[in-house]
């Protein structure tokens, strides 16, 4: 898919969803952290946003990060070269889109963490609830103050509305699957 096409798409899916909650570039930019110039130059397709400012308005809007560049087909084979990617921690850390759609609250990944890995993820907002499995090597989880060390077949669930940090302090290669479901309440300016 080209550049151009993304952007567009990008843009198109932010309006939609600014609009759906009658908010101004102004509350957008006050609920995720993101200007309102860059959030402007997103929606008119002349930017194309970092996968950390793409996460920042997802969480902020409450939808899944791919619910901007997916299509929603009824039933589509997504091949392991085709799934969307994004590589972070120096490659250390790769995350694999298996499943994503606009209008679905909900998505899932499959993940490498290669030994070294520290990947940081911000919070993904009120009422996100994240699960994660291991299927290969260990994973230690750091969510808030609390630490948690997962081995193959363990799985994790937790509130994401505080960042997280995966590890994996070994020698080898973890493996993991990650689902996020996102809240389905309507999200409204708070002060905090």
């Amino acid at each position: 898919m080209e550049k151009d096409l993304i952007s567009d798409r990008i843009g198109k899916r932010l309006r939609h969803y600014r609009q759906q909650l009658n908010m101004t570039l102004d509350d957008l930019a006050e609920l995720t952290g993101v200007s309102k110039p860059m959030l402007g130059q997103i929606e008119r397709g002349t930017s194309n946003p970092t996968v950390a400012t793409l996460w920042k308005i997802a969480s902020g809007l409450q939808v899944p990060l791919t619910a901007f560049i997916l299509e929603n087909p009824s039933l589509k084979v997504v091949r392991a070269d085709d799934q969307p990617q994004f590589r972070e921690d120096n490659k250390r850390f790769e995350a694999h889109n298996t499943y994503a759609a606009p209008g679905i609250s909900m998505e899932t990944f499959r993940a490498r963490l290669l030994p070294g890995c520290a990947y940081v993820s911000e919070p993904h907002g009120l009422g996100v609830i994240e699960s994660i499995t291991v299927f290969t090597g260990t994973l230690t989880l750091e969510i808030g103050p609390e630490t948690s060390t997962l081995e193959k077949g363990d799985a994790i669930s937790f509130s994401a509305d505080t960042g997280h940090v995966y590890q994996n302090n070994t020698n080898d290669v973890c493996e993991i699957s990650v689902a996020i479901l996102y809240s389905n309440v309507t999200t409204t300016k708070t002060s905090i």
